[in-house]
């Protein structure tokens, strides 16, 4: 179903494209940006030990929140990409990441078949070229390494809420969406070799709404989600029978 998310839109916010929306977001990302939306889903998950992991890489690292948790984990080392130079400024004063780059996720210069994770948060739903992002995913994985997307959940999409900011108090700003559901992942992951091995997903819960009144209108209702992808190995058995599988 891949398409624009402005058909949805139900809040009429001025909307900036990604490179400058990000850019007019960089100097207060940090301080309004949720946890609850990506770094509590990477937290619960169940089929990746990143305190074993030696390398990892940063899709759309913005200004580092993730590698911050990252290497509070134990991530030996750490490259992150972004399409925003003012965000990767805001990364690069927190010294956590060996090596950053204002790249693309679908074409990040990163090394292949490098890295034992690579993470990608809240960026997938601003890409167009979908199949291009995990084509680029699965190239950087080693054999057994996996690929942990977390983002924005369709649902909001498509109930009309954008990815949005308040750069100055009651006047919100939106960034450009692209709506991808879930079997638009699954599509474009399988073909690009990958296997689906975790789907989280989160729900406005009651301390959320605690926190943000706002947030009332959504309780209950899916807000993110994270997927764990692992690389489709094929496995002859002693009758010639091929069987894919993940290690």
């Amino acid at each position: 179903m891949t398409q624009r998310f402005d058909p949805y839109d139900r809040r009429g916010y001025p909307t900036l494209d990604v490179a400058e929306g990000y850019a007019a977001w960089a100097p207060c990302y940090d301080e309004t940006a949720n946890n609850r939306l990506d770094i509590a889903l990477l937290s619960v998950l169940t089929s990746v030990d990143f305190s074993r992991v030696a390398h990892a890489a940063d899709l759309g690292c913005g200004s580092g929140r993730i590698g911050c948790w990252l290497r509070a984990r134990g991530v030996e080392r750490l490259d992150g990409i972004d399409a925003s130079a003012p965000m990767l400024e805001r990364a690069a004063q927190k010294n956590f990441y060996d090596s950053l780059a204002v790249a693309d996720v679908t074409r990040t210069g990163l090394p292949h078949g490098s890295y034992d994770v690579v993470v990608c948060c809240l960026a997938t739903c601003h890409v167009e070229n979908l199949a291009g992002f995990y084509s680029e995913g699965a190239r950087l994985l080693r054999p057994h390494a996996r690929l942990a997307v977390v983002d924005y959940h369709p649902f909001m999409l498509l109930k009309g809420v954008p990815t949005h900011f308040e750069l100055h108090p009651g006047m919100p700003i939106a960034i450009s969406n692209v709506i991808h559901l879930f079997s638009d992942h699954v599509r474009a992951a399988c073909a690009a070799g990958l296997v689906l091995i975790e789907l989280q997903e989160q729900i406005v819960a009651a301390d959320w709404v605690a926190d943000r009144p706002g947030m009332a209108m959504h309780a209950g209702q899916p807000i993110s989600f994270a997927m764990v992808w692992g690389k489709r190995v094929e496995q002859k058995d002693g009758a010639g029978m091929v069987a894919s599988g993940v290690p």
